[in-house]
């Protein structure tokens, strides 16, 4: 009797130490703050998806110039955009109106001022959130917060951040929202 249980001991951790080494665990890295200081000049900032810090702001750039087809690079096939009205609607296909509109703006002519970005990322699955102040000719004409859902699609090691999907929610008293954010 003493083997017997012996053995299902035996047996039972191996086959738990077994299940230990197949199982990982997901280890979400700790949340990041960038700091102001890393808003890359929307004028001369190439496309860069080498982080989701670095494709939120690349998504600010495709805006900022007027470019579609940089945006179009950014997002993930099928990706979705979505806009939580201050009413609690949702609008579920922002993105190709939103694509168009940015092909109607001349360089310059809209400008989307990221800050306080955090981002969680847990391997190739990453949140970034993102308050905003947009300016429409020079004119603040809008505020809130971005919160971004990206992967990392890039191959043989490379990092190649995409959007998979994107929300934002308008805020009230857009003048003063970054120093009341």
């Amino acid at each position: 009797m003493k083997a017997n249980t012996a053995i299902t001991l035996c047996l039972l951790g191996c086959l738990l130490s077994a299940c230990a080494h197949t199982v990982q665990p997901l280890t979400p890295s700790a949340t990041l703050t960038a700091p102001d200081d890393t808003t890359p000049d929307y004028a001369t900032a190439p496309l860069d998806r080498s982080t989701p810090q670095a494709t939120a702001y690349s998504l600010m750039i495709a805006m900022y110039r007027g470019d579609p087809a940089m945006a179009d690079a950014i997002f993930a096939p099928d990706a979705r955009l979505i806009r939580l009205r201050r009413d609690g609607r949702v609008d579920p296909n922002g993105l190709s109106s939103w694509r168009e509109w940015v092909g109607t703006l001349d360089v310059g002519q809209a400008e989307e001022e990221l800050f306080d970005l955090e981002v969680k990322q847990s391997g190739k699955l990453a949140s970034v959130w993102a308050p905003f102040v947009i300016r429409v000719d020079g004119v603040v004409r809008g505020c809130g917060v971005n919160h971004l859902t990206m992967a990392d699609m890039g191959e043989d090691g490379a990092s190649e951040w995409r959007i998979v999907s994107g929300i934002d929610v308008q805020a009230e008293g857009c003048e003063e929202f970054r120093d009341r954010y």
